[in-house]
């Protein structure tokens, strides 16, 4: 089934929404009910209900056999999904029109393997089992070919030939800046408030004196400077628990102060205003550890960055690809045969 990247995209999501259906009894004498009829012309072609499911039958038995064999599950994925499937035989005839005026050829030794690997080593019980004849599988594999042959002269080779070199790096700078290394930080704050600036600031330069000559833990540290406060100098020393941060989560002024110490290291007493009540409060920080996670290398995503930037390009010159031989093959939307907003093509009895 041969389709656009946006429609490629929403089709993908049908399916998972059909694979999330819940399971339920099945009731062996339910059968679905087809009202068949034209849906579309293409270029003197017509496209019946029966061409839409016989098309979204190879692709339920090939991707989820199980559910192929229940009705009601067939039932749910034909209703939801016939529509943008006949979208996609309607585009696919357009493509195949373009093929055959530049007489496009397929190998038929090409063909032939494919049917093999596609349907396995018993072709004819396989294309029974589907309701398909062999010209109807050949056709449908020779299209298939033909629209992806097609698919990458108009519009995935132009679409490689408009990124380049330099494209590929600004998109790896923009992932980066997008997706910066995962870091993490374990820290403490050892935070000392006074009754005055000045007095704070005494204490500060105490303790950093002590850890300067003697790294301790700062429970120790703090219960060391409370044995040496003044009762009624109003000092008070807390030590925060520690800090497990992501980079993204970091406060800056608090990453300002890390990323000069090393794991191990203490800062110098820094003031700061509380954002409680203004105050001002010394703080003293403890690295205890700092992981980063390298990014990824240029080398090791190029060729992903480069098939997401043709994948982006390929959205663009689809459409209009389209367009020009719905215009060059007389396709509109007056032959879709006046399909009924609410026309169900499947009934469940």
């Amino acid at each position: 089934m041969i389709i656009t990247m946006k429609k490629k995209l929403s089709f993908l999501l049908l399916c998972l929404s059909f694979l999330s259906l819940p399971a339920f009894a099945e009731d062996p004498q339910l059968e679905i009910i087809i009202q068949n009829r034209i849906l579309a012309t293409v270029n003197g072609k017509n496209i019946s209900v029966f061409d839409v499911m016989k098309k979204m039958d190879v692709f339920l038995t090939r991707n989820y056999p199980e559910e192929a064999k229940s009705a009601t599950q067939r039932h749910q994925f034909y209703s939801q999904s016939w529509r943008q499937v006949l979208d996609q035989l309607i585009d696919n005839e357009l493509i195949l029109a373009d093929a055959e005026k530049l007489q496009v050829k397929i190998p038929d030794a090409k063909i032939r393997e494919t049917i093999h690997e596609r349907f396995g080593p018993n072709v004819m019980a396989s294309l029974d089992e589907l309701g398909l004849t062999l010209d109807e599988a050949w056709q449908m594999l020779y299209t298939e070919m033909a629209v992806q042959q097609m698919s990458w002269h108009r519009v995935y080779k132009k679409a490689q030939d408009h990124i380049g070199p330099a494209d590929v790096k600004v998109a790896y700078h923009d992932y980066l800046e997008k997706n910066p290394p995962k870091e993490e930080w374990k820290y403490q704050v050892l935070s000392i408030r006074a009754k005055t600036e000045k007095l704070g600031s005494i204490y500060a330069q105490k303790a950093y004196a002590l850890i300067r000559n003697e790294p301790l833990p700062f429970e120790t540290l703090a219960k060391k400077l409370t044995e040496e406060t003044d009762p009624d100098s109003e000092v008070s020393i807390n030590v925060s628990n520690d800090y497990n941060v992501e980079g993204k989560d970091l406060s800056s002024s608090h990453k300002t102060i890390l990323c000069n110490l090393e794991p191990g290291a203490y800062s110098e007493p820094i003031a700061q205003v509380s954002r409680h009540d203004n105050s001002t409060v010394h703080r003293i920080f403890y690295l205890k550890d700092h992981k980063a996670s390298p990014p990824p290398t240029f080398d090791s995503m190029v060729e992903k960055l480069f098939d997401d930037l043709v994948q982006n390009e390929v959205s663009k010159e689809f459409p209009p690809y389209l367009a020009k031989l719905r215009k060059q093959f007389n396709f509109d939307e007056k032959n879709l045969q006046s399909i009924p907003a609410d026309f169900q093509p499947f009934s469940l009895h």
